[in-house]
């Protein structure tokens, strides 16, 4: 997540506090006990898009590299088979498709290749399935192939789409700290300007107000005390 969005949200947050803290005083504003609840769930809304996506692994659990393997294993005994059957059968199509050369499926073929291959071996060899029983490719081994492919193709997406989810969670979170950051400027804030004769509480406010940013923060500090003094 972008710094400069904990740093709102942690801003947020200090505001709240400084509400919860302060109720009794800013009971004479009866409408801001309404913004400070709305204040409160859009907070919550936020920590849980933030949870939702802190709890996204950046890793993926499944091992690409073993999952692989267990896949070539499979896809390198049914193309040594199918290469017999093709050449008994003299079906030149069949015999060009297959590659039987464990180097090439090892590290010659991309992730995707080797999964689009084995895909087109399952398609080439289950409606001949029976035929094929006598050449040694059991339907156990098809299953186990059909398996194999599920499972390769489940590791190497899922990268992708963790990716896309989290993008999505953080692009979610920046709206709802858009829409706390409108509610405090546009609402809440015009309110506690009637306190501004009360120094220290406006103030204290103000301080809660700052935008936290690490870049900015001494700035902003510096021009917030000289708003404060001239008041």
């Amino acid at each position: 997540m972008k710094k400069s969005i904990t740093a709102k949200r942690n801003a947020h947050y200090q505001v709240l506090q400084f509400l919860t803290k302060n109720t009794d005083k800013l009971m004479v504003i009866p409408v801001i006990g309404s913004m400070q609840t709305r204040l409160l769930q859009l907070i919550s809304e936020t920590n849980e898009l933030v949870k939702n996506a802190g709890s996204i692994p950046s890793k993926t659990a499944g091992n690409k590299n073993i999952t692989r393997a267990e896949l070539v294993e499979v896809v390198f005994k049914v193309s040594n088979v199918l290469k017999v059957f093709a050449y008994m059968t003299k079906n030149e199509n069949l015999s060009n498709f297959i590659i039987n050369s464990k180097s090439a499926l090892d590290y010659e073929l991309r992730h995707q290749e080797i999964l689009n291959y084995a895909k087109n071996l399952l398609d080439r060899v289950s409606p001949i399935a029976a035929d094929l029983l006598n050449y040694g490719i059991s339907e156990d081994l098809i299953t186990e192939l059909s398996t194999e492919i599920s499972d390769f193709e489940t590791v190497i997406s899922e990268p992708r789409e963790l990716i896309s989810e989290r993008k999505t969670l953080n692009e979610l979170t920046e709206e709802k700290v858009d829409e706390i950051q409108t509610l405090l400027s546009n609402e809440i804030d015009p309110l506690m300007e009637i306190f501004n004769e009360d120094k220290e509480f406006y103030l204290a406010y103000k301080t809660a107000r700052m935008i936290v940013d690490p870049a900015s923060r001494k700035r902003e500090v510096a021009a917030e005390n000289n708003s404060v003094s001239e008041i």
